[in-house]
């Protein structure tokens, strides 16, 4: 038999391997494109992403800068605010003709306004630690309806008190709890600009929990609201930095606590802080 002559088989056979050949590589071309257009969406996505990171970065720093300046403007009109404080509280002390009485409340109103929102910048930006000794819970809610009244009586409200917890020892920031009721007593003077009744409310359960309350009879709050009053910016009114409610829940939860937001079953709202059980009554007083 004679080499190198092709037979008809061999034809066949080069025939079918070069249609293999031609397939495998038509399926590799349209596999090259598949991985050269996933490629380019990867390489789309990553430039996308690099883009965001960066202006996540940028905002974060804005962000930073911002709080960073706050902060220290805020301990900056601190110590004017608290000797502004100080002297109308000597004036409101001394004998004055009413009509100058009303005065020197409409002052402390606006300071203790004024006090507040310096207070929420320096509270919610702080990374600083609590610092916390027994203070008589009742002691507290005392202070609140003395210090709050002017605000009340500003807006024609009647601000009461209910207080169970006289000589009940708790481990708190005494400045940082007093900050809570300012926030929520001040939430509530808002909502009544008719005037109105805000009621300041505490007491130990059973079970050692205490629980703080702060109503009033306001307009309420919308459904749809409740799930975020809590949080940093939100707002109910116009030109509100939102950050009242947001500091109360920081300062709530550094003492290991809760606090949430209701509607009262007549009208008005609720708002309900719980403390834990580490509460304990003064030496020499009852519980």
């Amino acid at each position: 038999m004679e080499t190198g002559v092709r037979t008809p088989q061999d034809e066949r056979l080069l025939l079918n391997a070069f249609r293999s050949f031609s397939q495998v590589a038509a399926s590799l071309e349209v596999s090259y494109l598949r991985l050269q257009g996933e490629v380019e969406r990867l390489r789309d996505e990553l430039a996308k992403s690099n883009r965001e990171l960066e202006e996540t970065q940028a905002k974060l720093r804005r962000e930073e800068s911002l709080a960073e300046v706050s902060a220290l403007l805020a301990h900056e009109i601190r110590n004017p605010l608290g000797s502004l404080e100080l002297f109308a509280g000597l004036l409101a002390e001394s004998e004055l003709h009413p009509e100058y009485r009303e005065w020197v409340e409409q002052m402390q109103a606006g300071l203790r306004t004024l006090a507040a929102t310096v207070n929420n910048v320096l509270n919610l930006n702080s990374v600083s630690s609590l610092d916390r000794v027994p203070v008589d819970l009742g002691e507290i809610l005392d202070w609140a309806r003395d210090f709050l009244t002017p605000l009340a009586k500003q807006s024609h409200i009647t601000l009461s008190l209910q207080n169970r917890l006289s000589g009940i020892l708790f481990p708190a920031d005494r400045h940082r709890l007093e900050q809570v009721f300012l926030n929520l007593v001040l939430n509530s003077v808002r909502a009544m600009p008719e005037g109105g009744w805000i009621e300041l409310a505490g007491m130990r359960k059973a079970q050692g929990e205490i629980v703080l309350t702060v109503s009033d009879t306001g307009p309420g709050i919308a459904t749809e609201d409740l799930p975020h009053i809590f949080e940093r910016g939100f707002s109910l009114r116009k030109g509100s930095p939102g950050l009242g409610l947001t500091v109360c829940r920081k300062i709530i939860e550094q003492h290991e606590g809760t606090i949430s937001a209701s509607n009262r079953e007549e009208y008005g709202a609720i708002v309900t802080v719980i403390l834990p059980g580490s509460a304990r009554p003064s030496e020499g007083r009852a519980q």
